[in-house]
């Protein structure tokens, strides 16, 4: 059937964090769409406003046109327009199945539909770890990467980090991409990653407060993982740089590319307010660099400025720059950048877990080398 979305009222969202039972997450699996197709057998839909769901028995395929709610929206936040559900456990979208709910949202400013897949925490869990860790490391390195996952998650829950950012309601906790964590749909799901999440269940990573903070991953550190203040803006309590012998000999090699001057000023330049000013850039030069600086030291006239790297890689791009650990030198009229690694390099090194636990570590010694200040809790 094609439904044309009328007239909305919006709902308030719950509050979906809890310590005393498995709680459910929302995650946007896409934003802005403008033609949605959800599919079922026996679904359950709910249109924002009406009192109850509507059941439709059988194999059912519902079309959203999104594309007249601009003209529709008295305002730019989102708005949850419909809800649905299977009593079959499985939604499909995108030619994807997913359990759970799938809400359709408003997109911000009326640009579309955003899909939002409501479901519990361990299935979301197990869902990930095939995306964001290969399934066929060793169960060990796949519980690491469990818990570090679903200790992120529920920060982001907790916390409401996506509505503070934005300053509105957004009807989903993380989305499903590099930005927060990476998941997959249901037949994504593997016996070990199933395994991995169910012998975890409702672990996460606590520091000495006991106050959920962000678990940070990523594919290969080069040989010291760096801290959270290195790379973004603020420290997070807990994290200590820890040297990481293990990953050498995995993933991504060391690395070495060479760029024009003028491309690096013009990175620079987006970072550091005095190479905007061309009659300055001469008088701008750089110290000499080593891999284990987490920032560039950059002088003008009588003044140093320490620009971090992290920031500079974002916007060289990670092809250019695959990590924040590397060296900068001056080679005639290029500008060369060695390193080691690949990602931010921030908390659990993913190459690191595989090879401890090829050593024999299980996930709990993993996590203690990674996050020697953490303690393991069981919250549900």
């Amino acid at each position: 059937m094609k439904l044309i979305l009328g007239l909305i009222i919006s709902l308030s969202a719950s509050s979906i964090f809890a310590i005393d039972k498995e709680p459910q997450i929302r995650v946007r699996l896409a934003k802005a769409h403008h033609d949605v197709t959800i599919s079922g057998t026996d679904l359950l839909k709910k249109i924002n406003g009406d009192r109850k769901s509507k059941l439709y028995t059988g194999k059912k395929v519902f079309q959203f046109n999104c594309r007249p709610l601009k003209e529709m929206m008295s305002n730019n936040e989102p708005l949850l327009l419909a809800k649905l559900s299977s009593k079959t456990g499985l939604l499909e979208f995108n030619k994807k199945k997913y359990r759970g709910e799938i809400f359709l949202v408003s997109s911000y400013k009326g640009k579309g539909c955003d899909i939002v897949n409501k479901v519990g925490l361990e299935t979301y869990i197990s869902s990930l770890l095939p995306k964001e860790m290969n399934a066929k490391w060793p169960i060990e390195a796949l519980k690491a990467q469990a818990v570090a996952a679903r200790s992120y998650a529920l920060y982001q829950m907790q916390s409401e980090q996506v509505k503070k950012t934005n300053g509105f309601e957004t009807y989903y906790d993380l989305e499903n991409s590099e930005y927060h964590q990476v998941n997959g749909s249901f037949f994504e799901v593997t016996f070990k990653t199933s395994q991995a999440t169910r012998e975890t269940k409702g672990e996460v990573l606590l520091p000495k407060s006991k106050k959920i903070v962000p678990i940070f991953f990523h594919s290969k550190c080069g040989g010291k993982t760096r801290l959270p203040q290195d790379v973004w803006s603020n420290s997070v309590e807990g994290y200590r740089s820890v040297d990481c012998p293990f990953c050498h000999k995995h993933g991504h090699k060391d690395w070495n590319i060479s760029i024009s001057k003028e491309s690096f000023q013009n990175a620079l330049a987006k970072t550091f307010a005095i190479y905007k000013k061309k009659d300055l850039k001469d008088r701008v030069s750089i110290a000499p660099d080593d891999k284990n600086f987490a920032n560039l030291r950059v002088y003008s006239t009588q003044d140093v400025h320490l620009i971090k790297k992290s920031r500079i890689r974002s916007v060289l791009g990670r092809k250019r720059a695959p990590s924040n650990f590397f060296k900068y030198q001056k080679k005639g009229d290029k500008i060369q950048l060695s390193g080691k690694g690949y990602g931010h390099g921030v908390g659990l090194c993913q190459y690191g877990a595989l090879e401890l636990a090829k050593r024999g570590y299980n996930y709990k010694q993993i996590l203690s080398h990674y996050f020697p200040d953490f303690d393991l809790k069981r919250l549900y």
